[in-house]
């Protein structure tokens, strides 16, 4: 706190101060071309006194799908958001199962689908852990983050080199400034609770745009065992070659140490009285099951990208390689896992009149280490190495200047030295009406590694003057019962996540409405599973998020002001858990576009609950922080 408040002062000052910078600009201007499918950084893209006559066009990622859930950069400025799993708090079919403690590896559930159903990319490109199938969201670097596009149901298995049931694209942010651009964001909150990242990005050569982002985040115990360390960083080079071709290298590490202590051990609690709930929000006294065990992770990123353009056809070119290496200590068999992927991504787009067509191509290279010590056998190590190639057609076309717009698509799998071949087909088609209502219909069948999978959803989107609402129905269907796991591919015994879910019907929905100087923003999701199938699981059926929020803009235009109340609510599947409830109050101010105040009190009943048996969730508690920008 003494160190965070006289920053606070000495760059309100500055900001109220400051004048714009109208230094002469290199001979890049920002602009997007075709391929640009996200608007930039709404506060990092002023371009006062940067006009030139002769100038490059920059070439910009484009998303998967132009009708998938987004929520971009202005969205997420005004969430209070902690990482990453918080930014998917907007959909309402999505949930995150916070485990309560800062930076566990909480699940995010998307139409009711678990971790290991879901696939992340980031620009196009597989995050996922090759061997263990999932993705801790702690990696992902938020500040780095333009906008989150999340796939219909039918479509989250057509990307990437695997199927699978639900899909996430990280739109990462790709901008040009007049000046030397740098945004520091800082916030802190209880229990030792700290973030801090810093951005820069400058045009150098004209011709070549650098990016550098780096990211610490840290957390103090509270139970045993659940202290959480995190630095991140991420360089980037762009050279715009020409207005058809440009050249994109990054580079980006990750190093966490985290404490995994399994949750409250509550059977240990129960040989000592009948109340568990007595000691089971004590975080001092409260047993865990793991009081050692930590886990530390490395991971290595590198990539070469080449966008281009060229008349009627769009091209996406890339290669990368992925490094990650997960050590576990405080336990007796001491896993370690190395997984090293080499890949090739291409996607090639054709557009003429009434029709576009896309082919998305991956080819990986896949090398694994399991290594653990069984207590009756000793050395355990067990190598994985096959190659995997995917191919997926897309065909669309447009009717009546695009009011019906059917797509048919297809993908096929090959995992070869493993000899296995997986299928996947699929159709959508979209309807818009009176420029306000967009209705989605789509369906499709494939093989989620050797669960054969299918999915439907219907979905309507309205949109008209201040109203916002956009309703989900969706089914999945599990045709066989065997999940099937590649050869000789175990899986950590303390391992805490979730496997597939099972067979599901549900149903979603977003409502946003604004009237006068203030909105109403709610999201709803319910999940019906098959029968009996979760009777002992901590699978939530229903939940809710909502607030009420004062918006206006303050101060001769000086304050975008976005305050209010917040409501969750979460009711469980099984009648073995009681329903949970929580209050926040959160506040989000931009200050003359350049900085951003954010002020959370969280909790505001201090309601003693969980929402991930048996993970306490927080206390009571203030979370304050703040971002600016500054140019030169």
């Amino acid at each position: 706190m003494k160190f965070f408040l006289p920053i606070v002062f000495l760059i309100s000052l500055n900001l109220f101060a400051r004048q714009t910078d109208t230094t002469p600009a290199d001979t890049i201007k920002i602009i997007s071309d075709s391929l640009s499918s996200v608007s930039k950084d709404s506060l990092a893209s002023d371009t006062t006194g940067y006009i030139q006559a002769d100038t490059l066009y920059p070439l910009y990622q484009k998303s998967f799908y132009p009708e998938s859930f987004f929520t971009n950069r202005e969205i997420i400025n005004k969430l209070g958001y902690r990482y990453t799993g918080d930014l998917f708090s907007t959909a309402g079919f999505s949930l995150l199962k916070d485990k309560g403690l800062i930076g566990q590896q909480n699940e995010l559930a998307l139409y009711g689908n678990r971790v290991g159903d879901i696939g992340f990319f980031s620009d196009g490109i597989l995050n996922n852990n090759r061997y263990t199938n999932i993705l801790d969201l702690n990696f992902i670097q938020n500040e780095l983050i333009d906008s989150i596009e999340i796939l219909p149901l039918p479509r989250g298995f057509l990307y990437g080199p695997d199927n699978y049931i639900s899909a996430v694209n990280f739109i990462e942010k790709d901008f040009l400034t007049p000046a030397p651009y740098t945004r520091i964001k800082y916030y802190e909150g209880p229990d030792g609770e700290a973030f801090f990242d810093g951005i820069f990005n400058t045009t150098l050569f004209n011709k070549l745009n650098f990016t550098f982002d780096v990211t610490n985040r840290k957390f103090d115990s509270t139970y045993t065992d659940s202290d959480f360390s995190i630095w991140q960083a991420k360089f980037k080079l762009k050279y715009f070659l020409s207005n058809k071709i440009n050249f994109i290298g990054s580079y980006s590490l990750v190093n966490s140490e985290l404490g995994l202590n399994g949750g409250v051990d509550v059977d240990s609690i129960a040989k000592v009285t009948d109340d568990i709930n007595s000691i089971l929000y004590e975080p001092f006294t409260a047993p865990v099951i793991y009081p050692a065990l930590k886990q530390e992770v490395n991971l290595d990123k590198l990539g070469l990208r080449m966008l281009g353009s060229f008349g009627d056809f769009n091209s996406d070119l890339n290669f990368y390689y992925h490094s990650v290496k997960e050590n576990y200590s405080g336990i007796v068999s001491k896993d370690e896992i190395k997984s090293f992927t080499w890949g090739t991504a291409l996607r090639q787009e054709y557009s003429t009149e009434g029709i576009h067509l896309e082919v998305n191509g991956v080819f990986e290279r896949r090398q694994s280490r399991y290594y653990y010590v069984d207590t009756l056998t000793g050395d355990q190590n067990i190598k994985s190495n096959y190659n995997v190639f995917s191919i997926s057609p897309v065909v669309t076309m447009y009717f009546l200047d695009s009011t019906i717009v059917p797509s048919a698509f297809y993908k096929n799998t090959n995992y070869s030295g493993i000899g296995k071949s997986y299928h996947g087909i699929g159709g959508d088609f979209t309807v818009k009406l009176f420029k306000m209502i967009d209705l989605y219909f789509g369906i499709s069948k494939f093989d989620f590694f050797g669960l054969e999978t299918d999915v439907n959803e219907i979905g309507a989107r309205i949109s008209y003057k201040d109203l916002f609402a956009n309703v989900k129905f969706y089914n999945k269907k599990n045709l066989m019962i065997s999940y099937e796991l590649f050869p000789d591919m175990l899986m950590p015994s303390f391992n805490m996540l979730g496997s597939s879910s099972g067979d599901l019907t549900g149903v979603s929905l977003n409502l946003n409405y604004d009237f006068w100087k203030f909105g109403f923003e709610g999201g709803f999701n319910y999940n019906s599973y098959k029968k009996d199938e979760n009777s002992f699981t901590s699978e939530i059926k229903m939940h809710l998020n909502s607030g009420i929020f004062y918006k206006d803009i303050l101060f001769n235009q000086n304050l975008d002001l976005k305050t209010g109340f917040v409501f969750k609510y979460y009711d469980f599947e099984s009648d073995k858990f009681e329903s949970a409830s929580q209050f926040d109050f959160t506040l989000a101010g931009i200050i003359k576009k350049v900085a951003i105040v954010y002020f959370s009190w969280e909790n505001l009943l201090d309601k003693k609950y969980f929402i991930v048996p048996y993970y306490p969730m927080r206390g009571r508690g203030i979370r304050f922080g703040i971002a600016w920008e500054l140019f030169n």
